[in-house]
């Protein structure tokens, strides 16, 4: 096989499983790729690492799915995959940076107790007594934290001063129900 060969007959010998087809190509861009990766910050082995994994994809396209480039170059269909898998490779070390954290910066948690108190089943029984308006507003301003001015937009009060007052009874019933018992 000629170093020289063009690309379309490179391409028909990939076709055809031809290995010193794939040699060539493999000899042929390896020193570019590696300079290629190394714009990416990544070390020599890692780089050969992805480029023999590029090669092994584009082999694959070949044989199995009968890859015929019309637009473009083996050389940039190579570096294509290169590419994609550099920024796969990166992205991956990107996650891992952020999940390495040394154990002494966390102390140990225990939970004592995991079964709700009795107040907060009390409030849940009488959350379930209220109107489901008072129910809608208590929760969005609770336990979502929105402003008066979120919920306003998010419901069909008029304006930020109805949030505040239907809120205000809303908690006064809460706390009535909380005495009676």
């Amino acid at each position: 096989m000629s170093r020289n060969s063009t690309d379309a007959e490179l391409q028909d010998l990939l076709r055809s499983d031809d290995k010193e087809a794939l040699e060539t190509i493999y000899v042929q861009y390896k020193n570019e790729f590696l300079n290629y990766a190394k714009k990416y910050g990544l070390d020599t082995y890692n780089a050969t690492d992805i480029y023999q994994d590029a090669i092994i994809a584009m082999h694959h396209n070949f044989v199995n799915s009968g890859l015929v480039l019309t637009s473009s170059t083996i050389k940039t269909y190579l570096f294509g995959i290169g590419k994609f898998k550099i920024l796969k490779k990166l992205k991956e070390a990107q996650k891992t940076l952020n999940v390495e954290i040394e154990e002494k910066e966390y102390a140990e948690i225990t939970i004592e107790e995991t079964t709700p108190s009795e107040r907060s089943i009390a409030l849940s029984a009488h959350l379930d007594t209220i109107s489901e308006s008072c129910r809608k507003v208590l929760e969005l301003f609770y336990y979502r934290n929105l402003t008066v001015e979120e919920i306003v937009q998010l419901t069909e009060y008029k304006d930020g001063n109805t949030v505040r007052s239907h809120k205000s009874r809303c908690l006064k019933r809460l706390k009535t129900l909380f005495k009676k018992v």
